[in-house]
């Protein structure tokens, strides 16, 4: 068999080059914490929706799917606990760092605190203070919990919003009792089913609590609602 071979110049569409600029690399999208607590969101809401399967199956399903009600509440909660921590660390460290702000009453009790008066003049010589700031706050933040009306009162004292729950209220025009009530319930509801395994304790014998999707679709609001206006705060 004879090969056959065209003359001329090879055609532009079949022909490849090594020379030239190659495209630029597309820049990656940084993760904020508002986008973590956005898809931990998103995992709850996906557990909410799983109740269509039940629907369409059923009452066989019906205690799997309380699971993943109760399942949704604890993300719910624990992913409002995780964005407040990474919101007050951030504010903190734009406080420390901008000369121009000034630095809220119980934050610096609380740099005291953490450095003492030894460490604030090491850290005054050798002009690391912001570092040495960011390291014990971070570190003292990863053992606490941020869930519940005065864990978040208290951490957002640390970067000047002494009451807190007041300005989301007002700014999100709600009733600021039934919002404190709703985020105690749902705090609470998360520790039981995480500790007691949502069984009411104190009967004899103990016996599984209730759940239904109106309390998670409530839990999730209250959560959006919560994060979207500690978002807007300064």
């Amino acid at each position: 068999m004879k090969l056959k071979f065209t003359k001329g110049k090879l055609s532009k569409n079949v022909a490849s080059s090594t020379t030239g600029t190659p495209p630029p690399v597309p820049r990656a999208t940084p993760v904020t914490p508002l986008n973590i607590f956005e898809s931990s969101m998103n995992r709850a809401e996906n557990l909410l929706r799983l109740r269509q399967v039940q629907k369409s199956s059923g009452d066989t399903l019906k205690s799997h799917f309380s699971d993943a009600h109760r399942a949704a509440i604890v993300l719910a909660v624990a992913a409002l606990d995780a964005y407040v921590r990474t919101f007050v660390v951030e504010k903190i460290l734009t406080k420390l760092s901008d000369l121009k702000q000034p630095v809220p009453t119980k934050l610096k009790e609380h740099a005291k605190e953490f450095l003492g008066h030894d460490g604030l003049f090491d850290a005054a010589r050798h002009g690391d203070l912001g570092s040495r700031l960011e390291k014990a706050f971070r570190e003292s933040f990863e053992e606490r919990s941020f869930q519940g009306i005065k864990n978040i009162e208290d951490a957002m004292k640390l970067i000047g919003q002494d009451d807190v729950f007041h300005t989301i209220a007002c700014s999100a025009s709600v009733n600021e009792d039934h919002l404190k009530r709703d985020l105690g319930r749902f705090t609470k509801r998360r520790h039981i089913i995480a500790h007691c395994g949502d069984y009411d304790l104190n009967q004899t014998p103990p016996k599984e609590n209730d759940i239904t999707e109106e309390d998670v679709r409530l839990c999730i609001k209250m959560v959006k609602l919560m994060a979207g206006e500690i978002c807007k705060l300064k």
